[in-house]
Order: structure tokens, then sequence, then C-alpha cells
């Protein structure tokens, strides 16, 4: 049964929005502090991805499917809270990391930490509240993510300009040891219903991906999440590269796009798809389609705008429609999935956004921003290892313009996973489990 304690509800919420928020600004930390990190360990954009990318989405993807299972089990707030303790700590080491290999080796870790918050967060919040809120619940934790991106990019930033990247990494390490002890302290484990229930790894592998709506809503926020992933580890850097600004200002414009408008339509969209699936079922996929769409053409053409006020008035726009895909896959998979099932189903999701999303996003991005950038100096009749030993304002013309290109390519896979959440439409309501029915 649903905890029925109204202040033990509100404080449990409370307690995963910190959480999932300091989830995000680990995780987006990196990607603010990348210009700086990549002049001191002597890195190209292909290792950026590499780093932000596969070295992050292998490990969380592999540990997601154990953690997950420990999950439907055993008590999540223990799982989460020991989740929350490793991440931290990797995220500190992040912080001594000498060179390329050490700062793999260092985000790696971070995502197994990591793997651990999502689906036991999911699966506890469904047990929690009932499922009339459960769009609503997810969104509020949801929306710590934009929150997530407005501090890591605002307090981040501000904190790397006055004391180094290596000194904030270790801060942002040391803060989420203490909310560990905290959680771990204060948040109830809520009853398990249907708890002598139990399947096979295969068995719910075969459950969940034989529902049409939940596999095509998964592979979905896979390929937005190759969009989604790659601006946010590369538009720091394209605003200081392409307009010029500095750490600061290109890190709290980065937090404005993504997180601040990010709050506000992640908050509005769960209410609105909760309350109007009951007279339009199908609004959990038409409203994400919908959102896509209009979010990946507006960053396309944002990206090429020669101005940093007219592309940031852009990017804010299109930043409007992108959040609306995230509380309504996740809560679409909760309500496929019965009971014991559910941390699973989070776990196949997050699997699919981070093998796709963050596996190919990044490096993906970043890879085409070399060879563009290497093309346009060759066009211009620069040397390149001229370029690579010293940057001129030529040189940094042309690197800025391979990513402009590139982050416009990257902008058409929200356009695609559009179209399969249009697809997904067809099945959503017949695939739903009798259990939320």
């Amino acid at each position: 049964m649903p905890i029925a304690n109204r202040r033990v509800l509100v404080w449990t919420i409370i307690a995963l929005f910190l959480l999932n928020c300091l989830n995000y600004i680990d995780r987006l930390l990196f990607s603010v502090a990348q210009e700086r990190i990549k002049v001191d360990l002597g890195l190209s954009d292909f290792q950026l991805g590499l780093i932000g990318g596969p070295a992050f989405a292998i490990l969380y993807t592999l540990f997601s499917f154990p953690i997950a299972r420990a999950a439907d089990r055993g008590r999540r707030v223990g799982i989460i809270a020991t989740s929350l303790t490793l991440w931290s700590a990797m995220t500190a080491f992040c912080g001594v990391a000498a060179n390329f290999v050490q700062m793999l080796i260092g985000r790696a870790a971070v995502s197994i930490g990591e793997a651990g918050c999502t689906p036991a967060s999911h699966s506890l919040i469904s047990d929690a509240f009932p499922a009339e809120r459960r769009t609503t619940v997810i969104a509020i934790f949801a929306v710590a993510g934009p929150f997530g991106a407005i501090v890591a990019a605002v307090a981040g930033g501000a904190l790397i300009a006055l004391y180094g990247w290596r000194a904030t990494f270790i801060i942002c390490g040391v803060a989420g040891l203490l909310l560990a002890i905290l959680f771990s302290l204060s948040v109830p484990e809520p009853h398990r219903r249907h708890v002598s229930r139990s399947s096979s790894f295969l068995h719910t592998t075969r459950h969940l991906l034989g529902r049409r709506s939940f596999a095509l809503v998964a592979l979905a926020g896979g390929i937005a999440g190759v969009g989604s992933y790659a601006n946010q580890q590369y538009m720091v850097s394209f605003l200081m590269r392409a307009h010029g600004l500095p750490l600061g200002t290109a890190s709290l414009l980065m937090g404005l796009v993504i997180g601040g408008v990010g709050i506000l339509f992640t908050l509005v969209g769960g209410p609105v798809m909760d309350l109007g699936r009951r007279r339009y079922p199908r609004i959990r996929a038409w409203l994400p389609c919908l959102g896509l769409l209009w979010c990946g053409a507006l960053y396309a053409v944002a990206f090429q705008l020669p101005t940093v006020g007219m592309a940031i008035a852009l990017m804010l726009f299109a930043s409007m429609g992108q959040h609306f895909y995230m509380p309504a896959m996740y809560a679409h998979g909760q309500d496929v999935a019965p009971p014991h099932m559910r941390a699973m189903a989070s776990a196949i999701i997050i699997a699919t956004s981070s093998v796709i999303g963050y596996g190919f996003g990044p490096p993906l991005v970043g890879f085409v921003s070399d060879m563009l950038a290497q093309a346009a100096r060759v066009s211009a009749g620069l040397d390149p290892a001229a370029c690579a030993r010293r940057a001129t304002e030529a040189c940094a013309a042309a690197s800025a313009q391979g990513l402009r290109l590139s982050l416009s390519f990257g902008s058409c896979f929200f356009v695609l996973a559009a179209g399969l959440f249009a697809l997904a439409s067809r099945w959503m309501a017949d695939d739903v489990s009798d259990d939320h029915r």
C-alpha cells in the first residue's frame, strides 16, 4: 500500500529530488569543466566524447540490471544510499585524475554508482505513491535533472572559475557522501506490493520488450538522448568557441537553456499528462512527439545563427519541447510493468538511453566536430599541425565551425525520436499492466 503519512511522503520526494539533483550535478560537471580539462590534460573533442559517452554508458548499462534486480527484491533505500556513496567518492577521484586514462576510469566508476539511482528510486516511488499521481511524482523526481543542470552550470562554473576544476570535483564528491548518510537515516522503506511474485531476468525482459509501446518508447528515449546528451556535453564549449564567451557566462547560459526551461516544462508536463490521459489516452506519446519535433528543428537552426543573442533565444524556445519525453517515458514504463518488474522496467529504459544516447551521442558529435573542423582548416589553407601547436584566430574559427555543424547534425536525432513516439501511440493504452488499469 502507498505511504499514508503526508509528511513522510513530502520528505521522501524531497530526499529523492536532492539525490537526483546531485546525480545530474556530478554528471554534468564534466561538461561545464571540459574546456579546462581539455587544455590541462591535452585532450581532443573525440576523447572528451569518449569520457562523457562510452566511459559513462557501458558500465552504467551493465550495472543497471543487477542493481535493478536487487531493487525489485531488496531494500531500496539502502541500495540508493550505497550507490550515492560510490558515485560521490568516484567524483572526488576525478578531481585528482592526471591523464586521459585516469579520467576515463574515474568517470566509468561514477557511472556504476549512478546506475543504482533511477531504477531503485522509480520502484520506491511506485510503492510510496498512488498510481493516479505517478506521472506527476516522477516528473518532480525528473525535474531534479534540469535543476541539477542549473546548479552544475551556475555554482559549478563559479567554483571552477574561483578554485579550479579539480577542487570543484572534490567538493561535489564530499557533498554527496554527506547526503548519502542523511538519506539512509531519514527515508523509510515503503511496503512492497506483491512481494511473493518473482520472475527471471530473461522472463522479465521478454515480458517488457514484448509490449511494443514499451520497446518503442525506450528506443525513442535512446535516440533522443543522442541529441540531448551531446547538447549537454558540448553546449558550454559551443558558446565559448563559436561566440567567444568566458566560462562563467557560457555555463550560466547553458544552465538557463537546459535547466531553467526544463524545470518549468517538466513540472507542467507531468500533471498535464496525468490529467489529459483520462480523456486522451495517447497523450503520453503525442505530447513528447510534438515537443521533440519542435526542439530538433529549432536547435538545428540555433547552432548556425551568427549572434549569441539570437542563438540563445532560439535555444530557449527549443528547450521548451525537450522536457516532455522523459517523465512520459518513465511513467509509461512503470504502468506497463507489473509491480515486481518496475525497477527492471526503468533499468531497460536507462540502458537503452545510455547505450544509444550516452554511448553514441557525445563521441559521435565529437568525432564529427573534429572531422569538420579539420576540413575547415584544410579549406582555409591552414596547417593542422601548426593549429595543434598554436591556436590562432583562424584555427579557432575552424574549430567553432566544426562544432556548430556537428551539433546541428545531432539535433536531427530528436526528430527521429518523435517518429518513434508517434508509432508507440498505437499500442500504448493496450500495453498497460492489469495492475494499473
